[in-house]
């Protein structure tokens, strides 16, 4: 991929082939990714040495568009094809169109972070707060009356719930969930692993709950994993357990 950019009196050219993309979860605030802490993320990789790409999905942050998991679904498929390689890190509700994502020749890993396998692993109030948010505060756009909103939520997550997509996945696959996650039940991530296939791990966050890159350690053996991949080396854990209390 290549972009275009003015630094000082000076005409840029980027190319950028390598990347890793990272893919936000379901916002409650209407801020850009930018604001919500996702820089100082892709900042941590490239630290690492890893070249990031962070974005707002369809219908949040400073992205047109309205909210669906299928228009999700198309950004994401869209942004990947524009690149060389690419490995996917994904938080929550991205990481549902990071594993249908996955199925592209071009992505080379993928990291799930407290991801939902299916509809019925989310809280129908969590859904039910964060269109009550996208009205009143605006965080996602386009969302219509809430029975539109719930009837049209569940019928994307049916078509590209993960646990539906996982086994066609075909590339090195990291789960991290916390224990004490109250969005997403750990058992979600348990149910994933069992269905994909080698080369999988799975890292039990012991204590963690659902915001899970607020915690450095976690992001850094993410980060380390992901680096491994990025330079197609192996990665020797198959499961591990990091207690975060």
């Amino acid at each position: 991929m290549q972009f275009d950019l003015n630094v000082g009196r000076n005409f840029v050219r980027v190319y950028a082939e390598n990347v890793v993309v990272i893919c936000h979860g379901l916002p409650y605030e209407p801020a850009s990714v930018v604001a919500k802490g996702y820089d100082k993320l892709a900042e941590f990789f490239a630290d690492k040495g890893l070249n990031s790409v962070i974005f707002d999905f369809s219908g949040t942050g400073l992205s047109k568009g309205s909210f669906s998991i299928s228009n999700w679904v198309e950004d994401l498929v869209n942004l990947v094809e524009r690149f060389k390689s690419v490995h996917l890190v994904a938080f929550s509700l991205g990481g549902v169109p990071a594993v249908y994502s996955a199925l592209l020749d071009n992505v080379k890993s993928l990291a799930l972070i407290a991801v939902p396998c299916s509809f019925d692993m989310l809280r129908e109030d969590i859904l039910i707060q964060a269109h009550a948010n996208a009205k009143l505060r605006g965080s996602l756009k386009g969302v219509g009356e809430l029975e539109e909103f719930l009837e049209r939520f569940r019928r994307d997550m049916e078509e590209f719930e993960p646990k539906r997509w996982i086994e066609d996945v075909r590339k090195p696959v990291l789960f991290v969930h916390g224990t004490d996650d109250d969005i997403v039940p750990f058992e979600s991530s348990k149910i994933m692993f069992e269905l994909a296939k080698e080369p999988k791990y799975f890292v039990k966050v012991i204590g963690g709950h659902h915001r899970l890159r607020e915690y450095d350690k976690v992001m850094n053996l993410v980060a380390n994993w992901v680096a491994t991949h990025y330079a197609r080396g192996k990665f020797e854990d198959k499961i591990l357990e990091l207690e975060q209390k």
